[in-house]
């Protein structure tokens, strides 16, 4: 897959930014995670794919440092958010697919440190997105209605995007610290489609928890169980 030049990312410290070699952004920041660190950054950029990553390092044992998935999902939304034309929405099926305007964009990926069990601090995670660039070299895009592009929708610069999705990783990460989880998550939930007109929606623990006007709860599988089910991703990247 042919991979373009980025121009310059301004990022906040302490990321440190790592060219890709190729699509797979997860599986090189995974080989990069035990020797670079915290705060390293791989970015592809290819005609019909843009796709970063990031190297984590949390303090938390794995049950709650799990929660940094839905934090990144998050700043992911945020920074499409404002770098797309108002007028339409930003949202997310939980827990791992991002809609635009209602059309699979991407998505989120995740890995954690082989080993790590729930009661253990993990040396490391990375989290992944990876999103639609562009749908030209598709003969028909037309007959591809569930999907579209960053180029499509007029997004801006993926150079800005990235840098304004790392400055939104700072701040929650700053939040989680300051002001409790809730204070992260409750922006996640805010963003889950469909929209929730009546009950309550929330997470506990690793589950998201529907609760209708009725009482009645509907609980999703577990967050690491969940991923990859709503059916976002091929083998190859995000389904056209």
């Amino acid at each position: 897959m042919q991979t373009t030049k980025l121009g310059q990312i301004l990022l906040p410290p302490p990321f440190r930014l790592h060219p890709a070699t190729g699509p797979d952004v997860l599986a090189q920041a995974v080989a990069l995670a035990p020797e670079h660190g915290a705060g390293t950054l791989i970015c592809h950029a290819g005609p019909d794919l843009l796709a970063f990553a990031v190297v984590l390092e949390p303090e938390q044992k794995l049950a709650e440092a799990q929660m940094a998935f839905p934090l990144g999902m998050v700043a992911l939304a945020d920074a499409l958010a404002a770098h797309c034309p108002p007028e339409r929405s930003v949202r997310l099926v939980w827990p791992d697919e991002l809609r635009y305007d209602k059309a699979r964009l991407g998505g989120g990926r995740f890995a954690i440190a082989p080993g790590t069990g729930p009661d253990d601090v993990p040396d490391w995670l990375v989290f992944a997105a990876e999103l639609i660039a562009d749908r030209d070299h598709l003969p028909d895009p037309g007959r591809f209605p569930e999907s579209t592009s960053l180029t499509e929708e007029t997004f801006d610069a993926s150079e800005d995007i990235i840098a304004t999705f790392a400055s939104y990783m700072m701040l929650y990460f700053d939040r989680w610290a300051h002001d409790g989880l809730d204070a992260v998550t409750n922006r996640y939930l805010m963003r889950i489609d469909p929209p929730l007109l009546r009950g309550v929606r929330r997470l506990e623990g690793d589950q998201l928890v529907e609760i209708t006007p009725a009482g009645a709860a509907k609980r999703s599988a577990p967050l690491l169980e969940a991923l990859n089910g709503s059916g976002w991703r091929g083998p190859q990247g995000p389904k056209l």
